[in-house]
């Protein structure tokens, strides 16, 4: 990716505090593993996903929406009656054409939600869509965005930051990291390390190979609100 063509400010949020400022475009990340699964569910035909902050958000998002799947985890943990967990590997290779999701994770859903009120454009991604991310980046840098918040929602852990490094990379912006060192800094991340852990079953392996992937740039993960419901969509580049 070359250079962007104009100057651009860049601006850091970590964890689920306020959001401070107004910004054009916000980037907000969880790699491990809330926007991992969105970029899976979409690669397998998912039509949208509806972003929920809390359990009973979603399901009285699921009371309106019958025909929608429940996903979520608390504690990295399933919830009791949705269809899926929060991992990727679980919902590799079924078949979700067409279908929505309804989402409701400890950090990632929530600030996605919070961003929409911070930024004119806010992007969702892990590692497995950072380029996708970063492309969109410069379209929107190219059409006159000039600021740029990464919001790396884990509270304590360094993986989002490090996936908001290399998207600075990418663009060739101070500060950013090869995505070798990513992929270095999300292998020995805290929140990694029980998914790395066979003592741990509970916490499947194969998450990882999902999270420490990179994809060519097909599409960008975008939220909006439709119908007052914050909604993640597919946008073809």
């Amino acid at each position: 990716m070359s250079a962007l063509s104009v100057p651009v400010t860049v601006a850091r949020h970590k964890g689920h505090g306020q959001i401070s400022g107004q910004y054009d475009v916000a980037v907000v990340i969880d790699v491990i593993r809330a926007f991992t699964f969105a970029k899976t569910a979409f690669d397998n035909g998912a039509e949208r996903i509806l972003l929920a902050e809390t359990i009973s958000d979603a399901r009285a998002l699921a009371a309106r929406h019958p025909d929608a799947l429940l996903a979520g985890e608390v504690e990295a943990l399933p919830i009791d009656g949705f269809d899926f967990g929060n991992s990727p590997a679980q919902i590799a290779g079924l078949a979700l054409d067409g279908r929505t999701i309804i989402h409701r994770t400890s950090n990632g859903t929530r600030m996605a939600i919070a961003a929409l009120d911070h930024a004119s454009h806010v992007l969702v991604t892990g590692l497995s869509n950072v380029r996708a991310s970063a492309t969109r980046f410069s379209q929107l840098a190219a059409a006159g965005a000039r600021s740029l918040l990464l919001v790396a929602t884990h509270p304590t852990g360094d993986e989002d930051v490090a996936c908001g490094d290399h998207l600075l990379a990418l663009l060739h912006l101070p500060d950013g990291v090869s995505e070798e060192e990513a992929f270095a800094r999300t292998r020995h991340a805290e929140a990694a390390q029980k998914f790395l852990d066979p003592a741990q079953p509970a916490f499947p392996s194969a998450d990882m190979e999902h999270v420490l992937s990179f994809h060519e740039p097909t599409f960008f993960m975008a939220v909006s609100l439709l119908d007052g419901i914050a909604t993640v969509r597919k946008v073809p580049l």
